[in-house]
């Protein structure tokens, strides 16, 4: 089979390589499409200190159960599915909590093992979810995403805002976007650098989107929320410029809440007003992967149709460019799709 490896930090390319087979407990399924995450862009950067080289990366993925191991139950060969990365262990401390997405002894799918960039992947059985057979494997690919970005609205509840601000118009930003546009009925103003990534996000609804670069952001905040301040930020893009920005704290209203979604550099500092978080009671959340939210992203994939607009369909060897920062054209979200 065809598979992408990443055989130590900017070595990588793409080959013939064995076909994987099940283990007691294991499926192998045959990817159809496979996610290119900014993960994987750390993976092969060497950025990653979790990763286990040399490594098939993609973690992001869908495809057809091809071959069963012993010991499976409730998958059969044929099913269509998605897999959730996160291996959890089910007995640590924090599983035994209910905080499987810490768990002591996590493992990961296209992290410490072998993942859904490749022709054929082995994964856990525990770890698949079926899907209906009607949706494109391209836009299930998205099932992971759209699962943490799931945690992150739990965390933020954002019901009733009456105004949210999206900093990054990425796949996540975009898919922030969709959800929220289904679940409240805030304005909702999108924040991003990228022309091409800004008119996708005019497509999907945004009520404003506009390059942060090129305008006044306080005008523009006092604009929409009133001189408030946005009830809820959510920061999509990772960028210490963009978080320090957003930190500064005159852009988000009092009560308001700020979520960090975006995967900043570790070690990475920016300065905060302690007096402001106090003076306004606002509160600065983090949030990490997708804890028990797969089977809520397989259901809003049989019910919104609006994923299709962020993905942008490759190969194999395109991926291995946008890895390598080559790409050959602008993308939301690349998915690699299988033949």
């Amino acid at each position: 089979m065809k598979a992408l490896i990443i055989d130590k930090p900017f070595e990588a390319y793409v080959k013939d390589v064995e076909d994987p087979k099940p283990g007691f407990g294991d499926v192998v399924v045959g990817v159809k499409a496979c996610g290119v995450c900014g993960t994987d862009i750390h993976i092969y950067r060497g950025e990653e200190p979790r990763v286990v080289y040399p490594v098939i990366p993609g973690h992001e993925f869908s495809g057809v159960v091809l071959d069963v191991g012993k010991g499976v139950d409730g998958v059969s060969i044929g099913d269509h599915v998605v897999v959730d990365p996160n291996i959890y262990c089910g007995s640590c401390f924090y599983c035994r909590k209910g905080y499987v997405h810490f768990c002591e002894r996590w493992e990961g799918i296209g992290v410490t093992r072998n993942g859904g960039m490749a022709e054929k992947v082995v994964v856990p059985a525990k770890a698949v979810y079926r899907i209906p057979k009607d949706i494109m494997f391209e836009v299930a690919a998205l099932a992971e995403p759209i699962s943490c970005v799931l945690h992150g609205i739990d965390l933020v509840s954002p019901y009733n805002a009456r105004n949210i601000a999206i900093f990054g118009a990425g796949p996540i930003g975009l898919i922030f976007l969709i959800l929220l546009k289904r679940i409240t009925s805030a304005k909702i103003a999108v924040f991003e650098v990228s022309s091409y990534r800004l008119e996708v996000a005019k497509k999907l609804g945004a009520d404003i989107a506009e390059n942060p670069l090129n305008i006044d952001l306080l005008k523009i905040v006092d604009e929409v929320t009133d001189r408030r301040g946005f009830d809820i930020i959510i920061d999509a893009t990772g960028s210490i410029d963009a978080i320090s920005r957003i930190l500064k704290l005159d852009l988000v209203a009092p009560t308001g809440k700020i979520l960090l979604f975006g995967v900043a550099p570790p070690n990475k500092k920016v300065e905060i007003e302690p007096f402001l978080i106090y003076r306004k009671e606002v509160k600065i959340i983090g949030s990490y992967v997708n804890p028990f939210t797969m089977y809520r992203a397989v259901d809003i994939l049989r019910n919104v149709k609006e994923f299709n607009d962020i993905v942008n369909r490759v190969d194999l060897e395109e991926a291995l460019d946008i890895l390598r920062g080559k790409p050959r054209k602008h993308y939301v979200k690349p998915v690699i799709v299988f033949q």
